[in-house]
């Protein structure tokens, strides 16, 4: 990568997942339900950006896509040392699955001209981890997913990536440009200066675009053009387990032996 690079984090506002609640007769998250937080994976996100930026210097810019007071997790990332903010907000885009949601910000990444778009690997509000690969292939760029450390290597205009694998790890080197998911809690997010926050809270006013601002034809992104649907939903109720309690080892010996498995 060049020295100075333009680095672009997809965040994201969601219902706090310890009160969220799901709508029995549409099978959604009932969004009212809950209070709207920043997404968890996405502090790991904005860290890693953080620090590429802190390497190599450049500029880290937070997007979000949703309505008006979404703006609120842009205030946070500002607040964590990212330079500016982007509010991707128009009615178009409501009901969007993954789909069209990528689409959105990889137009976004290249409305800013981005050279690294950096997403947290899943949003706690549906899990799929489908945005950030669903970006690098509507931009046709490289990918490093689940992602543990990132490493700059200006001078061949790459980034190295260390990602987690089923056993161990992997050394990735990509070319610019490039969409990195960082795996979720592998690095401690740093905590926001008071004097960022203050500026964050009272004179920080992120930049809003809209469908037309980033040329998208209003029938590819919204609902209608969402192709995921909810086929139904259940309650799982829990297994009610046995429980023995032991004085010592040999007991503890006995009745594992006892058990239908070993029988």
């Amino acid at each position: 990568m060049t020295h100075n690079p333009t680095i672009v984090v997809g965040i994201k506002q969601v219902p706090d997942d310890d009160e969220v609640r799901i709508d029995p007769d549409t099978g959604r998250l009932d969004r009212s339900s809950a209070p709207a937080v920043l997404n968890s994976p996405d502090r790991n996100a904005l860290e890693a950006a953080l620090g590429v930026r802190d390497d190599v210097g450049g500029q880290v810019i937070a997007m979000t896509m949703g309505p008006p007071p979404a703006a609120d997790v842009l205030k946070e990332a500002v607040a964590m040392g990212c330079d500016d903010g982007v509010l991707i907000s128009d009615i178009a885009f409501g009901g969007s699955d993954t789909w069209p949601t990528s689409l959105t910000l990889a137009r976004t990444a290249e409305y800013l001209d981005a050279d690294i778009v950096v997403c947290g690997e899943e949003t706690t509000d549906s899990s799929t981890g489908q945005v950030p690969p669903g970006i690098a292939a509507h931009r046709g760029w490289a990918q490093l997913t689940y992602v543990e450390e990132l490493e700059p290597l200006p001078e061949a205009n790459q980034l190295a990536a260390r990602r987690d694998v089923e056993g161990g790890y992997e050394r990735v080197v990509a070319d610019l440009p490039v969409v990195v998911a960082v795996a979720f809690g592998e690095n401690e997010p740093r905590p926001a200066g008071l004097h960022r926050k203050i500026y964050a809270e009272n004179e920080f006013e992120p930049v809003t675009v809209d469908a037309n601002d980033l040329d998208i034809d209003e029938e590819t992104v919204g609902l209608e053009a969402s192709p995921t649907n909810v086929g139904g939903m259940e309650t799982i109720e829990g297994v009610d387990r046995e429980r023995t309690v032991v004085d010592d080892v040999d007991e503890l010996a006995e009745a594992i032996r006892s058990t239908e498995v070993f029988a």
